[in-house]
């Protein structure tokens, strides 16, 4: 394998381990995948005005337009999710909750985690199925990208 594959290799592995990161809702570990993401893309725009060679140049120029893609598929996604479950789904506890608050009643810690923990109960069904119509596509999205990518990358062949 050479040095040219390596990089391309790298990148992707970079970008790969970011998008997995991001989806892993613990504490720092979605930030180090941002982090993660965002190293990746950024060498992915150097390395492609370095590029004296086309491979190089194509695998770079695939990663980008596959994260700038993923990104505009999953805002859509978010978009569909939220208006999924803000159309069909039980938002009273929420609406109760701000009633309170404009009458000066300030909710307390307790009182949010409360609402919260009605609200996903009441709406368990939706948001599980706005989840698979609207976020799914993200992953299945990226990973189709970039298992093409990193198969051509480790053949020595350009992206498709």
């Amino acid at each position: 394998m050479s040095d040219i594959q390596k990089t391309i290799l790298t990148v992707y592995a970079l970008i790969f381990a970011g998008s997995l990161l991001m989806m892993v809702p613990v504490g720092v570990i979605p930030f180090a995948g941002m982090s993660c993401l965002i190293v990746g893309l950024i060498s992915a725009y150097i390395y492609r005005n370095r590029a004296d060679d086309d491979l190089m140049n194509g695998h770079m120029s695939y990663v980008i337009r596959t994260i700038w893609w993923s990104s505009l598929v999953l805002l859509v996604g978010v978009l569909l999710f939220c208006s999924i479950v803000g159309a069909n789904g039980d938002l009273s506890m929420i609406h109760d909750l701000m009633e309170q608050a404009e009458i000066g009643l300030i909710p307390t810690e307790t009182d949010v985690r409360l609402m919260q923990h009605q609200f996903l109960n009441a709406n368990t069904k939706i948001i599980g199925l706005a989840a698979l119509f609207g976020l799914l596509p993200y992953p299945l999205y990226l990973i189709y990208r970039l298992v093409g990518g990193i198969r051509k990358a480790i053949k020595g062949d350009p992206p498709a």
